[in-house]
């Protein structure tokens, strides 16, 4: 436990101290023992709380367990803290303090408004959870659950707790920091609006009444094989035949169409704004359009969960961007594991405007586990991945997109927001900052 400059009164002080013992020696040398009296009972008062403040957070333990540690935004968190005095002075208050990070994520059950905190070693202030006691008597312990309420996407990291206590008298307090046993993070995965999943139902139904329940993927040549009559000649291995001579045919890695795999094009949702330096001059910013983003992520994480519910399998890619590597969330057997994996995923992006590098040789390396594949775009004209959906083609990739640009030619080739959610994407969009 790391302890922080105390808050204390100025009589409790050594010099405050030394001055009242100083003032009570001189009154009792004077004879002026009612004096000297009140000034004796004041000194021991603030000597005995200087005393009590330098001890009584040392023996003092705390432990927070996430009881249900992960959940969709605007639902609810739930932990179950305990606190034990082990020593044997008593904690006439003790206020715990769980920061809750920059970002206002998350707040007590029953609070209107995020309450702030300047935690000590930390230039800003951060919000976080208070709760207080009075009264904790020696030995006694004190067990009980925490319901947040759940406001925005993202992580929150738990590293310790902030310990404060005082004497009662205002004389003294002290500040503790608590690190926990074993750190924890809060995930609050991205906001889940009703969607209408009868496009990802037919177009499932449609390459599986194509390929009889699978396709080729011709970017990934699997292995050849002797050529039998009535092979097609676009997959004879030319190549082979001009330097051996043998006429072989090409066998290409085999897709599963009852997937749907989800690719996120972060750069979509920056744009270039200008602006006028000086007359005839100007300067050009990247701007992050971060509700566009959120509200994409929730959309996607609707999707994902309503495709899950009707026996698809779901998978996730999102390109690497800034120090964060490329991350890959593969189906599974398990759906609802794979689906979790995703949504972790998906909770921990902290996109800020950064060159974003796809993984294209990893990509296709798996491409073939994917099945159907939808691009994630701010709109599809917008999109970083016109190559990629070309290489795909019709067959396997689709675009999904907040806002459609253009007007379609045939039916599902953009998969729209505006189409498919059934309720408003974008929420109040909470402050990010402390001022």
């Amino acid at each position: 436990m790391k302890e922080k400059q105390s808050k204390d009164s100025w009589f409790v002080d050594p010099a405050g101290l030394l001055s009242l013992l100083l003032l009570a020696v001189l009154a009792v040398y004077f004879q002026a023992w009612m004096v000297g009296a009140f000034l004796c009972f004041i000194f021991l008062l603030c000597f005995g709380s200087r005393l009590w403040s330098s001890a009584v957070l040392k023996r003092v333990d705390f432990t927070v367990d996430p009881v249900q540690g992960s959940c969709y935004a605007g639902e609810r968190l739930k932990l179950k803290l305990q606190v034990r005095n082990r020593s044997f002075l008593p904690l006439v208050w003790l206020d715990v303090i769980l920061p809750t990070g920059k970002k206002p994520l998350v707040r007590q059950e029953g609070q209107e408004e995020f309450s702030w905190f300047q935690i000590f070693g930390a230039a800003e202030q951060q919000t976080g959870i208070r709760d207080r006691f009075v009264w904790l008597l020696w030995q006694q312990e004190i067990t009980w659950e925490e319901e947040l309420c759940t406001f925005r996407r993202g992580v929150v990291e738990m590293k310790g707790a902030l310990l404060q206590a005082g004497d009662g008298f205002g004389l003294s307090a002290k500040e503790a920091w608590k690190p926990y046993a074993a750190p924890f993070r809060l995930l609050i995965y991205p906001r889940l609006v009703p969607v209408t999943v009868q496009p990802f139902l037919k177009i499932t139904q449609e390459a599986v009444a194509e390929s009889r329940g699978q396709t080729e993927d011709i970017t990934i040549l699997k292995s050849s094989r002797p050529y039998q009559p009535g092979d097609p000649m676009k997959r004879i291995n030319w190549r082979l035949l001009a330097g051996s001579g043998r006429m072989e045919v090409n066998v290409y890695e085999t897709v599963m169409p009852g997937c749907a795999a989800f690719v996120l094009d972060l750069a979509s949702f920056c744009r270039e704004v200008e602006h006028q330096d000086s007359p005839g001059s100007s300067y050009t910013t990247t701007e992050l359009l971060k509700r566009d983003l959120e509200a994409m992520l929730s959309f996607a994480a609707s999707c994902m969960r309503a495709v899950t519910e009707h026996g698809l399998r779901t998978a996730l890619i999102i390109p690497a961007y800034g120090s964060r590597e490329a991350v890959f969330c593969l189906p599974e057997e398990e759906k609802e594991a794979a689906l979790q994996k995703s949504m972790e995923a998906l909770a921990e992006i902290n996109y800020q405007k950064e060159a974003v590098r796809f993984p294209y040789e990893e990509f296709w390396q798996v491409s073939h586990k994917l099945g159907n594949i939808y691009l994630c775009s701010r709109t599809e004209e917008e999109s970083q991945f016109g190559e990629l959906a070309y290489h795909l083609g019709r067959s396997r990739a689709r675009y999904l997109t907040l806002k459609r640009s253009r007007a379609e030619t045939g039916e599902y080739d953009c998969l729209c927001a505006e189409d498919m959610a059934l309720e408003p994407l974008y929420v109040k969009w909470e402050v990010e900052s402390h001022e």
